[in-house]
């Protein structure tokens, strides 16, 4: 996957909760300037704590990428950088929100925290935040989701999202199945003859289906499968396609042969599915939100800090300083790579 696209589109856990309020700071040093916007020092400090206090969170970050430092209150400087990138390019976020007059709506909150809790590893996790910075993260995912949607074309909100279900009712359907799982397709052959003799579909998976979880219901793998359920592409065609309460020709997946019966099909209505269209068009608009980024990121005038590094076109991330050769060989421990923080006052 493109650097980018991990680093700021997909908005991995280890990226997603990196969000500062970019604003200009009285006699507060600047950590970077984007366009004459000052994030002050002060501002990287307090996101970086923030980060820090939820123990859980960074030992799930830590799983992959280092956050601490050394010693006490210390971060490892290429996390610095990380952060104050996510940073940099929220405040181009910010900056074309405004411009855009773009209005951030109670609907849009709502979905972008259930979008953060999800990337943050669990409701819990996300709670482990100061209440403050929860609501930043939650602010700022939808300002996200939001420009994605300006981006996608000329509706925007509840228009463009309504227009998405109304042109792809099939990533909404949901049907009542019920299947028989076997182990070759000479077995599901045999079985469907026998059924379509007579033989009754439930008893013949509760004594055939090697699914043993819906076997003991006669086959039944309830009224909710879709394509987001049921994340078997070939099983969801079938489901999609077969007549209702017909048995269809054996399927085969990465599980085995399934002899599928479609109880019913239906469509949701609109207002019981909003979150799940938005959620798609946000994600089928990505492409454009990674081409808006590059070209900002381009043509913007980004300046760092040195103590913290430089800003890299490329990656999106502030790269840490390179550290100070010596002249002669010695003995001493090499640079640690981090950045001490204040005392919290």
């Amino acid at each position: 996957m493109n650097r980018r696209i991990a680093g700021f589109l997909a908005l991995p856990v280890s990226a997603l909760l990196l969000v500062a309020a970019a604003g200009c700071g009285s006699g507060n040093p600047y950590a970077a300037k984007v366009d004459g916007v000052t994030i002050t020092q002060k501002q990287l400090e307090n996101e970086m704590r923030s980060i820090a206090a939820n123990d859980d969170y960074v030992k799930k970050v830590e799983e992959t990428t280092q956050v601490r430092g050394t010693g006490a209150g210390d971060f490892d400087l290429a996390f610095t950088g990380l952060v104050l990138g996510q940073q940099i390019q929220y405040a181009l976020v910010d900056r074309e929100i405004e411009k855009r007059n773009i209005k951030i709506l109670p609907a849009d909150l709502q979905a972008a925290h259930t979008e953060v809790a999800a990337q943050a590893g669990g409701e819990d996790i996300l709670k482990g935040f100061p209440t403050v910075y929860q609501a930043t993260l939650v602010d700022r995912a939808a300002k996200v989701d939001r420009l994605t949607l300006a981006l996608a074309g000329p509706t925007a909100g509840e228009e463009a999202v309504k227009a998405y279900y109304d042109t792809h009712k099939d990533e909404f359907t949901e049907a009542c199945v019920s299947h028989i799982l076997v182990t070759t397709q000479e077995k599901a052959v045999q079985l469907k003859a026998k059924i379509a003799a007579g033989a009754d579909f439930t008893a013949v998976a509760r004594s055939d289906s090697r699914d043993t979880g819906s076997a003991a219901q006669g086959g039944d793998l309830g009224c909710k499968i879709n394509s987001d359920s049921f994340n078997v592409p070939d099983f969801i065609k079938a489901v999609l396609s077969q007549p209702i309460d017909q048995v269809g020709d054996p399927v085969q997946t990465t599980y085995g042969f399934h002899l599928i019966k479609v109880r019913s099909r239906t469509v949701p209505p609109f207002d019981q599915v909003a979150d799940r269209a938005r959620e798609k068009l946000v994600q089928a608009s990505k492409a454009k939100l990674q081409e808006w980024i590059n070209t900002a990121v381009a043509n913007a005038k980004i300046t760092v800090n040195a103590k913290y590094g430089t800003f890299n076109k490329q990656s999106y991330k502030v790269d840490p300083p390179a550290p100070k050769p010596t002249l002669a060989p010695t003995t001493a421990p090499p640079p640690s790579g981090i950045v001490p923080l204040p005392s919290k006052p």
